[in-house]
């Protein structure tokens, strides 16, 4: 019986070489076998038209329709639900999103317009103290809307981007905020439309940052840019610095460099 392979410390270039070896043998193999009789050649020609006929048949019944989904179930793009204008780029959402600073031009909107803050550390995105409200930064779709357990002193919210160069990328809003009413997963959203409220007085204050997409979790901490070590000594996250320069780029504070 052949023991398990320690899959660890497997050299995929070695891996690969292996296996294009052992079909260049399974092909020598299959070269050197002797060929049919005459006998059985003439049964495989006598047997030949019904095989095709057979093929002509199932090529009809594949082409057709079918509503059937087997494995999971069949997710509609973002794109499609909601109904935006990234309709007309249906191609946005599916490149990497690059997730940086773009300005006015690129028809995003300043995050913070409607609101009075005062901004503070840059971490796994950037904190503010303040009142007002906050806004999409561009047309998108609610992804995440949690006021309890959230895994922080507070909130979470969070939506995806479906159009402009972020296409793609997730943004949150957590801590002191609660969501506008009727703003809940799923919901479309436009550039400059109202997200979240500031609550005022909250002793955090709020965070706002790029999101990663997966429950309340930030595109930092995803990417392994956070750690208690960077907390405690105030140590700002590339994603943190990519979203105080996206909120600059937009009209707004840049959070601040503190570690």
């Amino acid at each position: 019986m052949q023991t398990a392979r320690d899959l660890g410390r497997v050299d995929p270039w070695q891996e690969s070489l292996e296996r294009s070896r052992a079909r260049r043998a399974r092909g020598a193999a299959s070269s050197s076998t002797p060929r049919r009789s005459r006998g059985a050649s003439l049964a495989w020609r006598a047997v030949t038209p019904a095989l095709a006929v057979a093929s002509i048949v199932v090529l009809a019944v594949s082409a057709a329709p079918s509503k059937v989904v087997v494995g999971r179930v069949a997710e509609a793009s973002p794109a499609m639900a909601t109904g935006h204008s990234s309709l007309r780029h249906p191609l946005a959402v599916a490149r990497t999103p690059s997730c940086r600073a773009v300005g006015r031009a690129s028809g995003y909107a300043n995050p913070l317009a409607g609101a009075q803050v005062k901004p503070e550390r840059i971490d796994q995105g950037v904190d503010y103290a303040g009142t007002g409200t906050l806004g999409a930064v561009g047309d998108g779709q609610v992804t995440y809307v949690g006021t309890e357990q959230t895994g922080w002193p507070g909130a979470f919210i969070e939506y995806r981007l479906l159009d402009g160069p972020d296409a793609g990328c997730y943004v949150f809003y957590a801590e002191g905020v609660k969501p506008e009413p009727g703003v809940r997963a799923g919901d479309p959203l436009r550039a400059g439309q109202p997200v979240a409220t500031i609550i005022q007085g909250w002793t955090t204050g709020i965070e706002i940052g790029w999101g990663a997409g997966s429950g309340s979790k930030t595109l930092a901490g995803q990417n392994g840019q956070w750690s208690p070590r960077d907390d405690a000594e105030n140590i700002a996250s590339d994603a943190g610095q990519k979203f105080s320069d996206l909120v600059a780029a937009l009209g707004g504070p840049a959070g601040k460099k503190e570690g």
